[in-house]
C-alpha cells in the first residue's frame, strides 16, 4: 500500500519551490523587457549632380617679374628718391647720379659739332668754286677731286659729331634712374655720396607682385588634367599652407614641355591677381587644381559614410533592420562624397544614430521620409 507524501503549505520545502518558480517567472519577464528597442531613423538616397575633384599641390610664390636696378653710367650717387619696401610705379624716379660730368661731355660734343660744321661748310664752298674752273681746265682734275674728298670727309665728321651728341645726351639721361616695372622695391644697396660703376653696381631690386606667380609641380599622370585646366582657364583656389584657408585664386599660365627625368613630375606656373597682397615672394601655399570632373556624379552626405576594418560602408534599411553595405568613395568635396557601388534607390540611414549596429531593428520616421530624401541638388560649388 503506497503512501502519499503531503507537505504542509508553510513547510520549508514548499516555500523553496514557490520561490524558485517566482524567480523563473521574473527572469522571463526581465528577458522580455531587455529586447532591443526599435530605432527611429531617417534615410536618404543617392543624388546626382556635377562634381569636380580638386587635389592640392605645394607651391612657392615667386615674383612674376624681377628687375635689378644697375646704373648705365658711372658717377657719384647724389640722391635716393623712394621709400624702401614701398610700391613704385613704372617710370618713377628712383636714383640720381651727379650730372655735372655728363653735362660737360654733352656741351663738349655740341661744340665739336659746331666747329666741324663750319669746316664742312667751308670745304663745300671750295668745291662749289672749283667746279666751273675744272670744267674750263683752269685747275687740274686732281686738285678738284681733292677738294671734293675734303668736303665729304668734313660732312662725315659732322655726322659722327652729331652721333656723339646723342650719346652724351643719353649718358646725361642715365643720371636719372627710373623704375623699369611697377612693383615692390627693396632696400637701396648704395647710399648717396658713393661712387657707382656703369653696368656693375646693383642699386636695388624691384619685384612685381600684382599679379604674382606660383610655381608647383604635378605627377606626370596628371599632365592631361593640367593642360585642360590651362586651356579652359579654370580657377585654381590658393590656400594658405598653414591654416588651409583660401587666400586667392589663380589660373594656370604655363605647363613645362618636358617631364622631369628624376622626379616624374611636370613643372607648372599659375598667376594670381594678389589684389589683397596675401601672397608674398618665397611663401609656401597649396594650389588646388581640378583633376577630374563628372557631369552626373552619385553623391551622398559625408556623414553617411562609415569606416570599418574592411573599408568604407553605409547603413541601409532592409526588412526593418539596419544592414551594412560596402561603398567606394571616389572623393569628398564640401561635405559631399562621390561614391560608387550602391543602387540609386537604396535607402541609406542618415544621420547615423550612435546606437545603430548591424541587425538592429529600425523604422523610418514618416516625417523624415518626406523631408530628407537626400542631399538637395544644387549647382556645383567652386572652392
Amino acid at each position: 500500500m503506497s503512501t502519499l507524501l503531503r507537505f504542509p503549505l508553510r513547510s520549508p520545502l514548499a516555500l523553496a519551490l514557490l520561490g524558485l518558480a517566482g524567480l523563473l517567472l521574473a527572469g522571463c519577464q526581465n528577458k522580455a523587457k531587455q529586447a532591443p528597442p526599435t530605432l527611429a531613423v531617417q534615410t536618404v538616397v543617392i543624388q546626382t549632380r556635377p562634381m569636380t575633384h580638386y587635389e592640392g599641390f605645394l607651391g612657392t610664390v615667386t615674383p612674376l617679374q624681377t628687375a635689378q636696378i644697375i646704373p648705365q653710367t658711372s658717377g657719384m650717387l647724389s640722391g635716393v628718391h623712394f621709400l624702401p619696401g614701398g610700391v613704385v610705379h613704372k617710370g618713377q624716379l628712383l636714383f640720381t647720379i651727379s650730372p655735372d660730368q655728363a653735362r660737360a661731355a654733352l656741351a663738349q660734343a655740341q661744340a665739336k659739332v659746331a666747329a666741324d660744321l663750319a669746316t664742312a661748310s667751308y670745304n663745300q664752298k671750295l668745291v662749289d668754286q672749283d667746279r666751273p674752273l675744272v670744267a674750263k681746265d683752269f685747275i687740274t682734275r686732281q686738285s678738284y677731286d681733292q677738294a671734293v674728298s675734303q668736303a665729304e670727309a668734313a660732312a662725315a665728321q659732322v655726322q659722327a659729331d652729331r652721333a656723339a651728341v646723342q650719346q652724351a645726351a643719353l649718358n646725361l639721361s642715365y643720371t636719372r634712374i627710373t623704375a623699369p616695372i611697377s612693383g615692390r622695391i627693396g632696400q637701396a644697396q648704395v647710399k648717396a655720396g658713393n661712387l657707382v660703376v656703369a653696368n656693375q653696381t646693383v642699386l636695388t631690386t624691384i619685384n612685381q607682385i600684382q599679379p604674382i606667380a606660383i610655381n608647383f609641380s604635378v605627377p606626370q599622370n596628371l599632365l592631361d588634367a593640367a593642360r585642360a585646366a590651362q586651356a579652359t582657364a579654370a580657377p585654381l583656389p590658393v590656400l594658405d599652407e598653414s591654416s588651409r584657408q583660401q587666400i586667392d585664386r589663380a589660373r594656370l599660365i604655363f605647363v613645362d614641355n618636358t617631364v622631369g627625368a628624376g622626379t616624374g613630375t611636370v613643372a607648372l606656373q599659375a598667376s594670381a591677381a594678389n589684389a589683397q597682397l596675401a601672397l608674398w615672394p618665397g611663401q609656401y601655399v597649396l594650389v588646388q587644381m581640378p583633376v577630374q570632373h563628372l557631369a552626373v556624379a552619385p553623391v551622398l552626405p559625408v556623414g553617411a559614410i562609415q569606416q570599418g576594418p574592411k573599408g568604407a560602408y553605409v547603413y541601409v534599411v532592409a526588412a526593418g533592420k539596419a544592414e551594412t553595405r560596402p561603398v567606394d568613395v571616389l572623393w569628398e568635396e564640401t561635405g559631399s562624397a562621390v561614391v560608387q557601388g550602391l543602387s540609386p534607390a537604396t535607402p541609406i540611414i542618415y544621420p547615423v544614430p550612435t546606437r545603430v549596429y548591424p541587425g538592429a531593428p529600425v523604422k523610418v520616421a514618416p516625417a523624415a521620409a518626406k523631408t530628407r530624401k537626400g542631399p538637395q541638388p544644387a549647382p556645383e560649388a567652386q572652392p
